[in-house]
């Protein structure tokens, strides 16, 4: 069981790291052993691999990498923000005090611009399409296969808060109505960004993805803002506001900071070699 632990922590990095640093990682844990504790340690290593990319020392392959983690985060941000807005709405909703027009009118903005960042990721998501049919490489799509496991949770999940509400004692049922819906939305937001890391596109759709991610940044900061300004009219429900202001600020910054470097390695003089 430990061994297969390892092998699956030893395949969450990056491809780019275990290009790198693959042999020798293995052979790491070959000398240290297999336990739980170098499991962890993997796990962690393999988190900050995809947090902090290694970038080689060559400009042209550095700037392609930089382009693809900016697109990457990009995308887990665009998610994180489109997922707090439905539960900013309903802890809106349930307060006693109206919802400030200002306040309602902001939400709006960042609902329409969060919908058109996403038909924004649509068309980059065509682009890839037609790439992947005129090279053939569709194995960089795999990890999407993830997404089939959940996908039932998030259809049923209406039904199964119904019938737990009817019967008070399902407390499983209610917990996979709940707990199903959110790996299934977290699963959403890592593996297409483990698909673009995976896929390595040409030059031309490579600047079209981390040029088109800088208005997606700006879509998920309308987010953040408008989060900040509902802060002081939700006062029945700090400790829901609180998180949803945490998560929606570190991702308009990531968003902005990501987007704003892939957009500068994109607009580079240097002529970007194609990988396919």
């Amino acid at each position: 069981m430990i061994d297969v632990a390892v092998r699956l922590a030893l395949r969450a990095y990056p491809p780019s790291f275990r290009e790198r640093y693959g042999g020798e990682l293995e052979a790491l844990v070959e000398d240290t052993g297999a336990r739980p504790s170098v499991v962890a340690d993997l796990l962690f290593g393999a988190l900050r691999a995809w947090l902090r990319p290694v970038m080689p020392d060559e400009s042209v392959e550095r700037r392609r990498r930089r382009m693809q983690a900016s697109v990457a985060t990009t995308w887990v941000s665009w998610c994180a923000a489109l997922y707090t807005l439905p539960v900013l709405h309903f802890v809106l909703s349930e307060e006693p005090r109206p919802t400030p027009d200002l306040v309602r009118r902001l939400l709006d903005v960042a609902q329409y611009a969060m919908y058109g960042a996403g038909l924004i990721l649509l068309l980059g998501v065509l682009a890839l399409l037609a790439e992947s049919s005129r090279t053939g490489n569709w194995s960089a799509w795999r990890p999407l296969v993830a997404l089939i496991p959940t996908l039932p949770t998030w259809v049923i999940a209406p039904l199964l808060l119904a019938f737990a509400s009817i019967d008070p004692l399902s407390y499983w049922v209610a917990a996979v109505a709940v707990f199903g819906p959110m790996a299934f939305l977290i699963t959403a937001a890592v593996t297409p960004a483990v698909v673009i890391t995976r896929f390595r596109p040409s030059a031309k759709v490579l600047r079209l993805l981390a040029l088109s991610g800088v208005a997606v940044a700006f879509a998920v900061t309308t987010t953040g803002i408008a989060c900040v300004a509902a802060m002081n009219t939700a006062d029945a429900a700090q400790t829901v506001t609180m998180p949803i202001l945490a998560v929606t600020v570190a991702a308009s910054a990531a968003a902005l900071v990501s987007s704003g470097r892939g957009a500068k390695a994109a607009l580079h003089r240097e002529q970007l070699q194609d990988a396919v």
